[in-house]
């Protein structure tokens, strides 16, 4: 089951990470979102576990994340810094290239890793990945997106992680029900205070690659997008698939689809599978 994995934990270019390797087949290395954890990749136990009758699935705690240590300076968290963990992650649990992927950040990560690594990278699923591109390709919602975690990363370093998690709570816009409400505090409290302002700052300012490198990528890749989030663009979506020559782009009609219905996210998988069989 799921929920009696147990983590370990692996010295990775200079900081500890927490991982959890689990399954059988050929390994399938999978990165959260900023500020998220293994945590945020455990949801729908019942289909994770089908994933896992076909492939060894390896989530982990990016660096600053989680359990996982990491640097106290901005310049530690870029895309190369990610992504060269993740490729460790792959040299050391594999033999050969494996399917790589992730979620927003870890999106972001995995795409590092084709593209500077393509040996490592048998397949690629791409979800809800963050603004890609140059900086002037960004839409307004995208901008905004953008302030408002430059705006976290100042309220923490001007007022602590604490205080600002408080008054965030009684923003009247921070959640729609006390459930809700509850769920964020306890998220943004559980950041590590060492290192979640160098996370923001690092990777807000870290630029990604050309677009026009996209069209390197020969791995078959899965984008998954949804609508109506600034943070996680369909605009970066359609543009990675639209170069990338060998893949194939699911959006859905709502921001948290994805999230809410990981059934349906781990059967895509499957199906993403059964075509590189």
């Amino acid at each position: 089951m799921v929920g009696m994995t147990e983590f370990e934990f692996a010295e990775v270019n200079g900081h500890r990470l927490r991982y959890r390797v689990q399954g059988k087949g050929p390994l399938t290395v999978f990165g959260h979102g900023i500020l998220g954890s293994i945590e945020q990749l455990l949801a729908g136990e019942e289909a994770l576990a089908r994933l896992e009758e076909r492939v060894r699935v390896l989530f982990y705690d990016a660096r600053g994340h989680g359990k996982s240590g990491g640097p106290t300076d901005a310049a530690g968290y870029t895309w190369e810094t990610l992504g060269r963990d993740m490729a460790h992650l792959i040299e050391t649990q594999s033999d050969g290239p494996a399917i790589v992927g992730g979620a927003s950040m870890g999106a972001a990560t995995a795409l590092w890793v084709a593209l500077e690594r393509p040996e490592l990278v048998r397949a690629m699923v791409v979800m809800m990945p963050p603004p890609l591109g140059h900086e002037m390709m960004r839409e307004t919602n995208e901008r905004q997106a953008i302030s408002m975690l430059e705006a976290l990363a100042v309220a923490i370093e001007n007022f602590g992680l604490e205080t600002t998690v408080q008054n965030l709570s009684l923003w009247p816009g921070f959640a729609a029900t006390e459930e809700e409400r509850a769920s964020r505090v306890a998220w943004l409290s559980g950041q590590n205070p060492e290192t979640v302002l160098h996370v923001i700052k690092g990777l807000v300012t870290a630029p990604f690659h050309d677009p026009e490198m996209y069209r390197r990528i020969e791995a078959p890749t899965l984008v998954l997008a949804h609508e109506g989030d600034g943070l996680h663009p369909t605009r970066a979506a359609r543009l990675l698939a639209g170069l990338a020559p060998n893949s194939r782009l699911l959006v859905a009609e709502r921001a948290g689809y994805w999230q809410e219905n990981p059934g349906e996210l781990f059967r895509e998988m499957e199906r993403f599978l059964d075509e590189l069989d």
